[in-house]
C-alpha cells in the first residue's frame, strides 16, 4: 500500500480555482502566476493524491471523478481554514495587517478614498490595497482568496447569484438618471421612450450598467443609437457635455467637475442599482475586516445622503 502525503493546502486552493475557471489559464490569471506554474503544481498535487485529477485536452481541462471529489473536500477545508483564521483573529482583536479590496470605479473614488484617509489616521496599522475592477472579476478573486472584500453594483434586470458562504451588505441604492448636454431641452422628468431618437454615449455592453440600460431601452421598444462606447467615466461625461449624445447612469458615477452636463430624473421606467460589500462569511467576523467594513458603511452613508439631497433639490 502506498503511503501518500496529505495534499498541500495551497495546491488544493489552486485546484479549486482551476475547477471554478474551467482552465489552467483562467486560474493563472486569477491567482497571478503563469499557466505552466499552475500545471506544474497540479501535477505535484496528483502525485500527492496518488490519482489523476484533471483530463487535459487541446480544448481545455476537466475534472476527473477523483478531481471532483477532491475539489468538493478542498472547498470544505478552505472554508474551515478561513473560519479558523477568523476565530483566531477574534481572540487577538488585533487591528493590523492588510485588507485587499476589489471595487467599482465610482465607489473607489467617492467611498474608498475617504476610508483610506480615515484609517490612516485612526488605524494606521491597517493597510488597504484597492483594485478597481468589474464586479464579476471581484467576485472571482474573492472566491479564489485573492480579495477580502468585493464592492460591487447590481443593476435592475442584471441579476447575479452568490454562493451561500458569501456575506453581502447593502451600502446604498441609487436611481439611474438621464445625463445630457447642458442645453438639452427636456422636462425635469423624462420617459426613457422619449429618448429613442437621440444619439447615445454608453458604457460597454459587457458591463452591468451597459447591459441594464440596453435591456430597458429594448423593453421600451427601441434599440439605442450608440455613437460612443467607453468604460472611461471621465471621457463619457465630457463626450456628453460636448454633444455626442445622452446616457443613463448612476449619480455616483457622474463627475460634473470634469465637464458641465444636465441631469434629469427618469419618470418611467424607474431604473436603479444597489451597491454591495461582499465578503466570505468567515472573514466578515475578523476584527480587521469588520473595522474596514464599518468605515466603508459610514462613508457610503455620507454619499447616500448627498445623492438623496441632490434628488430632493431636483439636481
Amino acid at each position: 500500500m502506498t503511503d501518500n502525503p496529505l495534499p498541500d493546502v495551497p495546491r488544493l486552493r489552486l485546484l479549486s480555482e482551476v475547477a471554478r475557471q474551467g482552465s489552467l489559464a483562467g486560474a493563472a490569471r486569477t491567482i497571478g502566476i503563469s499557466s505552466s506554474a499552475v500545471s506544474q503544481q497540479i501535477s505535484i498535487l496528483e502525485r500527492e493524491a496518488g490519482v489523476k485529477l484533471l483530463d487535459r485536452s487541446p480544448r481545455g481541462v476537466g475534472l476527473t471523478g477523483a478531481g471532483e471529489i477532491l475539489v468538493e473536500h478542498a472547498r470544505r477545508i478552505l472554508r474551515l481554514l478561513e473560519a479558523t483564521r477568523a476565530e483566531m483573529d477574534q481572540l487577538s482583536g488585533e487591528l493590523a495587517g492588510r485588507v485587499r479590496i476589489g471595487a467599482i470605479p465610482s465607489v473607489a473614488r467617492f467611498v474608498l478614498l475617504p476610508v483610506a484617509e480615515s484609517l490612516a489616521s485612526d488605524a494606521p496599522d491597517i493597510e488597504l490595497t484597492v483594485n478597481v475592477i468589474e464586479p464579476a472579476e471581484s467576485i472571482e478573486l474573492l472566491l479564489g482568496g485573492a480579495l477580502d472584500v468585493a464592492i460591487i453594483d447590481l443593476y435592475d434586470n442584471v441579476p447575479m447569484a452568490f454562493p451561500d458562504y458569501l456575506h453581502t451588505t447593502e451600502l446604498l441604492r441609487e436611481p439611474l438618471v438621464l445625463v445630457a448636454p447642458p442645453t438639452f431641452d427636456m422636462p425635469s422628468k423624462v420617459r426613457l421612450a422619449d429618448l429613442k431618437n437621440e444619439a447615445w454615449v454608453m458604457p460597454d455592453e459587457l458591463g452591468a450598467c451597459g447591459q441594464a440600460v440596453r435591456f430597458a431601452c429594448r423593453s421600451e421598444g427601441f434599440e439605442p443609437n450608440v455613437r460612443w462606447h467607453t468604460a472611461d467615466l471621465l471621457l463619457l461625461v465630457e463626450s456628453i457635455s460636448r454633444g455626442r449624445g445622452v446616457s443613463v447612469l448612476p449619480p455616483l458615477s457622474i463627475d460634473r467637475g470634469v465637464a458641465p452636463v444636465s441631469i434629469h430624473s427618469l419618470d418611467r421606467p424607474h431604473l436603479g442599482r444597489r451597491v454591495l460589500a461582499v465578503t466570505r462569511a468567515a472573514d466578515e467576523r475578523r476584527p480587521i475586516v469588520r473595522a474596514v467594513l464599518d468605515e466603508i458603511r459610514q462613508a457610503a452613508a455620507t454619499q447616500k445622503a448627498v445623492i438623496e439631497a441632490a434628488a430632493t433639490a431636483g439636481n
